[in-house]
């Protein structure tokens, strides 16, 4: 049994051993514990289990009368109305919000009235009253405590929903003021403090950004490079496989800007950006964006294919790792995660094409590319290096001499640029084992 069922189970006992008759506001925080457990529990991926919560919610609210606990009847009100935003149904989650604000206005502290605010402004947003959310939104920013971590944390919050409400009117002030809303969120609450936050804002912002591009045709380039760098950094918080809805997304996004770009290392960079958000989406629960992702893949990879008949991926990647030096460890380690957590025939094949793209690069190009490669696997568990120094041995068995000598060589100078003393004695022992020779 997980946690959550854990937890869940012993509040179900706990309900049932609080008697309504006697204990009836016992019970009826019972029964808001209860609704909470499972909202989390079933929260994104079952809305069997949140109208489940929803029960234990009306329960507490039929026991809570409003005249003597107003501060809890409004805390059951303001869950149900979060249930009700997740299940489709913002005009319900609306009502409910406000009437919990007006339940309880003057009674709460500031931090969590700031919420009530904000909560009716998401509800005012999912039902197209822009205009309001944004008072809203910007009502909870002015009522946050700063001083606490709580009232920093939701301050970003506020800020950054403001920040979307303004940028989906698409008109270009608008753009502006939301990317201003984005910088302010980002600035309010410290990484440590807030990480998902901080790549939540910077995704965002980089949606906004990227939709100047579009409508700012002068400063279009500056506009990118804002984008690109707001979904970089966004996905060094949503990383694979720890955020992968959140890394697709990103990554299409990402995918696009450079896609839109003129040159061939941007072009090169939307095909891994592509990919990456087409292994993320798991076609079976996020069919449309992963088609459309896909969809882009293939356009991507022919528009190059022009330029370069007879280049698969790797070959982009190795001379994409050579044109882009400042993001070339983030590609590589990127990569490495990805094809080290495939099945052993898939990433073997991912990896001996890497390996088989850097022989056949220029002497430069490929030797940059493998010593990011060694010093990368090095960071990683003794299993990830074995199977890099395998993929190796395996191209190197299959070459023909000149291409065996140019191996030896790279791998020479890479171990020697790469790597310290015991690495590099642990290392040259696997792979002249496997057959490799210092030249």
């Amino acid at each position: 049994m997980t946690d959550e069922a854990s937890s869940i189970a012993r509040l179900e006992e706990e309900l049932l051993a609080t008697p309504k008759e006697t204990k009836p506001y016992e019970q009826a925080l019972v029964a808001h514990r209860l609704g909470l457990a499972r909202a989390e529990a079933a929260s994104g991926s079952s809305a069997d289990g949140l109208r489940r919560s929803l029960e234990n919610f009306d329960v507490a609210a039929a026991l809570l009368d409003p005249r003597y606990h107003p501060i809890e009847h409004g805390r059951v009100l303001t869950a149900a109305g979060s249930i009700r935003r997740s299940l489709g149904e913002p005009h319900r989650a609306l009502e409910l919000f406000t009437r919990a604000a007006q339940l309880t206005i003057g009674r709460l502290s500031t931090n969590e009235a700031a919420a009530m605010h904000n909560n009716i402004g998401l509800a005012l947003l999912d039902v197209g009253d822009r205009l309001r959310a944004i008072e809203q939104f910007g009502e909870a920013v002015a009522m946050f405590d700063v001083i606490s971590a709580e009232g920093r944390r939701g301050t970003a919050a506020a800020l950054h929903n403001r920040g979307l409400a303004r940028a989906e009117s698409g008109q270009t002030a608008d753009l502006v003021a939301a990317i201003a809303d984005h910088d302010l969120a980002l600035g309010s609450v410290d990484f440590e403090e807030a990480p998902l936050h901080h790549g939540l804002v910077h995704q965002s912002r980089g949606v906004a950004a990227a939709a100047m591009a579009a409508a700012d045709p002068d400063a279009a380039a500056s506009w990118r490079t804002a984008a690109t760098a707001s979904f970089t950094s966004a996905l060094d918080v949503f990383t694979w496989p720890d955020h992968p809805v959140h890394h697709g997304i990103v990554s299409y996004n990402l995918g696009r800007i450079c896609a839109a770009g003129a040159s061939l290392a941007e072009r090169r960079l939307a095909v891994v950006c592509f990919e990456d958000a087409v292994m993320a989406f798991d076609p079976r629960r996020q069919a449309a964006p992963w088609r459309e992702a896909y969809d882009a893949l293939a356009k991507a990879e022919q528009l190059l294919a022009l330029e370069h008949p007879g280049w698969n991926r790797s070959d982009h990647l190795v001379a994409l790792l050579h044109a882009d030096p400042n993001g070339a460890q983030r590609l590589i380690r990127r990569r490495l995660v990805r094809w080290l957590a495939s099945p052993p025939p898939a990433r073997d094949a991912a990896l001996a094409d890497l390996v088989r793209a850097i022989t056949q690069a220029e002497w430069q190009i490929g030797s940059g590319a493998l010593l990011l490669v060694l010093s990368s696997v090095m960071e990683l568990p003794l299993q990830a290096q074995t199977a890099v120094f395998d993929a190796l041995v395996t191209v190197r068995s299959s070459a023909d001499a000149t291409r065996r000598e140019v191996l030896d060589r790279l791998v020479d100078r890479a171990i020697g640029e790469a790597l310290n003393g015991p690495q590099r004695v642990f290392v040259r022992d696997h792979l002249t084992n496997g057959g490799f020779e210092r030249p």
